[in-house]
């Protein structure tokens, strides 16, 4: 049972209320505040120093204090100037009254909470984006900080007398280098190499390792794209057959870094496997008929793609930007099969929709073309390389994720003018310069010296005078909160629900053995085990020179009963059934120079031994390591190496011919690396941490903790049942208090604990740590701001 200081930490983290849709601010607030409002406080008219722009000028007041307060619209001045008979003070001061029936929504609405959808403003903005790309000539790079991000935001700065944030630690840079880049923790092991590594190119070494995981990099970014494209493997119209998933499409366009603009013409023009998107979902009964198929089709390839709401022109014409509901019809005719006539708020008007695209200075859509081909010409206006729009939405959703906050706030408004439109043009043209290729783009914003800064911590949500000062702290999603939490208790789902193949491609797989042409050789390691008593465990090693990165390297392991090794720090293989060996092409971890193999071995009962044999190619020149006497080992616990002790050959009882010669230099297909959050359903606890249901499209998750979020992850089953097993595994290691705190904070914060945390958890632990004391130190770890935040 949780300690009750434990609930409260957890509520501690809560930030801001759950936000109520109880009232429709776009179709029912905000018509009342243009109609009433706007007039005197919209726009750059500000009377007595009120604006109604946006929430945060609403919520600012004016030049007497404060208008309104959330939540109690009983005690809000706006409510009291609207009602009030004294003629000097009621608003508005002039024209007739606010109706009481409008009053009652306005006093509704405050009482649930003010929520008011940030892409809709009250003031009608001067700003227009342009259509085309638009070349940006780079200021001077000032302190020799050359990366062209850097160059303009350093420009940026300096123009209002700031200097650019601090560079964050290399252990900080790993944690959000490999969060942001595939999900993941780095291991202990992982951080310890990389914090060793002196190069001075080390980070954009990282970087490129961690991009290069393409079945982990696909995991992560499955989940936003899943998200974007409305995607999911449960919820309405799946059971129905109203709707249907692009999983395995979307899985391995992202594995293999499809494109984008590819992408975008495959889900617009699609085939049966990507069809799904812009199908939508066939609701059940009757809807109305901004929920058409037609009309959600215009809908979410405006949003996605173009960052453009189309969702109020899809009822009437749009009073938050310039979209009319003649051309959200337009749009959604071509995909219709038939012809379609235009319905004001849910009534026809006698139009009928022309197919036509929104942008016609690109060219425009044939009418009289059948709907296939009129796909496959929209298909070709959207990713038109003069469409500047298309190019700046996706950029400035990746710098989203990657930053925390968009260069255009909300992501969705693309239509508002960015923060910096300096560095949108020249992200937006160098995307498309570099062939709308993903994995370039993330990799470029996370070398630069402004992605590896100090982040910054919002106390509150910015206004339109946001002012950049850095990258923005994030909260981990749903997904990367439990993938973590997974990692560390070793509690991944044996089974996911995505349908997609994540084994290693044959042409990585065994490309090193074909390039070099690996023919087999017969086994001569040795079984090998520390001198002395025998021992449950036993830590091995092996250094070795390699002259050039080899273009081969493969490696046959097992150990009875149990092992984990890693070369150069990194994991690259683990097994608990020592009669199914390991056969794994290593080439990828090994470097010019020392190489330093580490395996971590353990017996379970009865015969103790661990075989090992790498074949490797070397400047063209091929050799074997082997365990034998030349490795060291040890007891763990000892501080002292000794040579290893070889038990016996291979191929001797009780153990026989386990390696297989053949399979040793041609591996088989290996096993899929553990299950991760995006690969299976939603459950109440991701629902609970903020995991949509995705039947609308959803292009950012709250930012923060509600307080109810917070009880449900301090005080639900799910997690619970995770720790209770975690804490199972992490006793059954056998590690001392000391060890297992210092393995823990390494693997959930990159950092050792401090002497206060160690002096107050080795308390917690005790001197021979149980089950409950395990589990009550996971959920302290896991509870706090610092694990669930990406800084």
């Amino acid at each position: 049972m949780k300690p009750l200081y434990l609930l409260l930490l957890a509520v501690s983290i809560a930030v801001s209320p759950r936000p109520s849709w109880a009232v429709d601010f776009a179709h029912e607030v905000m018509p009342i505040l243009r109609e009433h409002c706007a007039q005197c406080h919209a726009g750059s008219n500000q009377k007595g120093g009120l604006g109604m722009n946006t929430r945060a000028n609403l919520l600012a007041g004016g030049e007497s204090g404060g208008v309104v307060e959330p939540g109690e619209a009983e005690y809000s001045r706006l409510i009291e100037l609207i009602e009030t008979d004294d003629e000097s003070e009621r608003m508005p001061p002039d024209g007739p009254r606010v109706p009481p029936e409008d009053v009652a929504i306005l006093k509704k609405w405050i009482d649930a909470g003010m929520a008011w959808d940030p892409e809709i403003t009250l003031g009608e903005s001067a700003w227009e984006p342009e259509l085309a790309p638009r070349v940006v000539h780079l200021p001077p790079a000032r302190d020799h900080r050359s990366h062209p991000i850097d160059r303009i935001l350093d420009n940026d700065l300096a123009t209002r007398d700031q200097t650019p944030p601090p560079p964050v630690s290399d252990a900080v840079f790993m944690r959000r280098a490999s969060l942001d880049a595939i999900g993941l923790l780095p291991s202990a092991e992982e951080l310890q190499a990389f914090l060793a590594d002196p190069a001075g190119d080390k980070r954009e070494r990282l970087i490129k390792q961690l991009l290069a995981r393409e079945v982990d990099y696909a995991d992560h970014w499955l989940t936003t794209w899943n998200d974007l494209l409305r995607n999911d493997y449960t919820g309405t119209g799946y059971i129905t057959g109203g709707r249907t998933q692009i999983t395995p499409w979307l899985y391995t366009a992202l594995r293999l870094n499809q494109p984008y603009d590819e992408m975008v013409r495959d889900l617009i023009a699609p085939s049966e496997d990507s069809a799904g998107f812009i199908n939508g979902i066939q609701w059940r009964g009757d809807v109305n008929a901004s929920q058409t198929r037609e009309i959600q089709f215009a809908q979410s390839i405006s949003q996605v793609f173009l960052g453009i709401n189309m969702k109020c022109a899809s009822c009437h014409d749009s009073f938050i930007d310039r979209w009319t509901l003649s051309e959200a019809y337009n749009l959604a005719a071509i995909y219709s099969d038939e012809p379609l006539e235009l319905n004001r708020c849910d009534i026809p008007i006698g139009t009928m929709a022309t197919p036509k695209w929104i942008f016609p200075e690109l060219g425009d859509i044939d009418p009289e073309a059948p709907k296939e081909k009129r796909l496959e010409q929209l298909a070709e206006l959207m990713t038109h390389p003069d469409n500047g729009r298309f190019t700046r939405t996706i950029v400035n959703r990746i710098w989203e994720r990657l930053m925390g906050r968009g260069i255009v706030h909300p992501v969705d408004a693309m239509g508002t003018k960015p923060w910096n439109d300096d560095l949108l043009d020249y992200l937006a043209v160098r995307f498309a310069q570099d062939d709308y290729d993903l994995k370039k783009f993330i990799q470029f914003v996370m070398t630069s010296q402004a992605y590896q800064s100090e982040t910054v911590v919002l106390g509150k949500e910015p206004g339109e005078d946001y002012e950049y000062a850095g990258p923005i702290a994030k909260r981990m999603t749903a997904e990367q909160l439990l993938d973590s939490i997974w990692q560390i208790t070793g509690t991944q789902p044996v089974e996911m629900v995505a349908d997609v193949d994540r084994s290693p491609r044959e042409d990585v797989q065994d490309n090193a053995a074909q390039q070099a042409r690996l023919d087999p050789v017969p086994i001569s390691a040795q079984w090998i085990w520390h001198a002395g008593e025998t021992g449950k465990k036993s830590e091995l090693r092996k250094t070795f020179q390699l002259n050039a990165t080899p273009s081969a390297a493969v490696v046959s392991v097992t150990c009875d009963n149990a092992f984990t090794m890693t070369i150069n720090g990194r994991q690259v293989a683990a097994s608990r059934q020592w009669t199914e060996p390991a056969y794994v092409d290593v080439q990828q971890y090994l470097r010019a120079g020392e190489n330093v193999i580490e395996v971590d071995a353990e017996m379970f009962g009865g015969a103790a031994g661990f075989i090992c044999q790498f074949s490797v190619i070397d400047g063209g020149e091929r050799f074997q390591v082997t365990s034998d006497k030349t490795w060291q080992a040890r007891r763990p616990g000892s501080e002292q190496w000794a040579t290893a002790k070889e038990i016996a050959p291979h191929g001797a009882e009780p153990w026989g011919e386990i390696l297989d010669i053949d399979a040793s230099f041609h591996p088989p297909r290996g096993p899929s690396p553990p299950v991760r959050a995006a690969l299976v359903k939603n459950d109440f606890l991701m629902r609970s941490l903020g995991r949509p249901n995705r039947d609308l499209v959803v292009t950012s998750r709250p930012a923060e903790l509600t307080t109810l979020q917070a009880i449900d992850l301090a005080n639900g089953e799910i997690l619970a049942n995770y720790l209770n097993r975690g804490a199972e595994n992490l006793v059954a290691e056998g590690w001392t208090a000391p060890e297992l705190l210092e393995w823990l904070y390494r693997c959930a914060f990159s950092r050792p604990p401090t002497t206060s945390e160690r002096t107050y958890l080795l308390e917690v632990l005790g001197e021979h740590p149980d089950l409950v004391d395990v589990e009550d130190l996971l959920w302290m770890v896991f509870m706090q701001p610092e694990f669930q935040m990406i800084r």
